[in-house]
């Protein structure tokens, strides 16, 4: 199996460290070998760090793909926000010879050089092509078949090289929650933004028109989650929840899990073992559910 390199972003390490545990776990399970990126930044995150400096954006993200290179290795994320920029940032320098001269003379003053030699893997892709659904579905020990979800995708999971294939992880990420055996409930909002990049600009409407509206609809849905495949998109549930309560008197109650929380409970890891409980949102609401109660 392939060695890869992980750059866990800011928010992972810093806000929802459950995730970085639970991901550990999974890959531990699975026999995957990862590699954290030492002397990783910011990927950088691609709302204002782009429209502030788009040259220093390349720059700082060449530079962490340049890390991975070094090692030669494939770069994995599990944050759908590193993944769009890194991804955007690592095709558009392996085409545009112009562009990748000048940011390489950047790099250069620093050591660093980017060749285009890595590639991008979000998670959802190692999970479907190395490890496989089969061994997944077959490694299952506690079935969530009591768990109503909600699913949110996030809108930079849909990032690919063609039109035909942009709907290729979202899928797989639903393939991957079927297989901890929880009952899927459909919102009809599961396509629009959580509302997370439009705080840069207007953070009423990012909380009250667009957020509001995803969580009623899970609510009415009557889902006992909601699982996110972003650890933007999770602060942005839970927080935001705080928040919507605090500012707005607007209570909603939705737990939020990542795809890598809920299935490392269905391998048979304890809530408490990966920190569940360190969740802003109401988690310990589900927790007999997640432990098989």
């Amino acid at each position: 199996m392939k060695q890869y390199a992980m750059l866990w972003g800011c928010t992972v390490q810093t806000r929802v460290p459950s995730i970085e545990a639970a991901t550990r776990r999974m890959l531990d399970i699975f026999g995957v070998n990862v590699r954290d990126l030492e002397g990783a930044s910011c990927c950088p995150e691609p709302y204002t760090s782009a429209l502030i400096g788009r040259e220093l954006w390349y720059a700082l993200a060449a530079r962490n793909i340049s890390l991975a290179e070094a090692r030669k290795l494939e770069l994995m994320t599990i944050c759908n926000g590193c993944y769009d920029t890194l991804f955007e940032v690592n095709e558009t320098l392996k085409q545009d010879d112009s562009l990748r001269d000048k940011i390489n003379s950047t790099l250069l003053k620093i050591g660093k050089e980017f060749k285009g030699t890595s590639e991008i893997r979000h998670i959802v892709e190692m999970l479907d092509e190395d490890i496989g659904l089969d061994r997944i579905a077959a490694s299952v020990r506690r079935p969530l078949s009591n768990l109503r979800v909600a699913l949110h995708p996030g809108c930079h999971l849909y990032r690919s090289k063609t039109v035909e294939d942009y709907d290729r992880k979202p899928k797989i990420f639903e393939n991957l929650v079927r297989l901890t055996g929880v009952q899927l409930v459909e919102y009809g909002l599961e396509k629009m933004c959580c509302g997370y990049p439009q705080r840069q600009a207007d953070e009423e409407m990012a909380l009250k028109e667009t957020l509001a509206t995803k969580l009623r609809r899970i609510q009415e849905s009557q889902a006992d989650c909601l699982v996110v495949v972003c650890p933007g998109c999770c602060v942005q549930f839970e927080y935001g929840q705080i928040e919507l309560r605090q500012r707005y008197n607007l209570d909603f109650g939705v737990p939020v899990l990542h795809l890598v929380e809920l299935m490392a409970v269905a391998l048979g890891v304890s809530a408490g073992e990966i920190g569940l409980e360190t969740h802003r949102s109401p988690v310990r609401k589900i927790t007999a559910k997640l432990e098989g109660g």
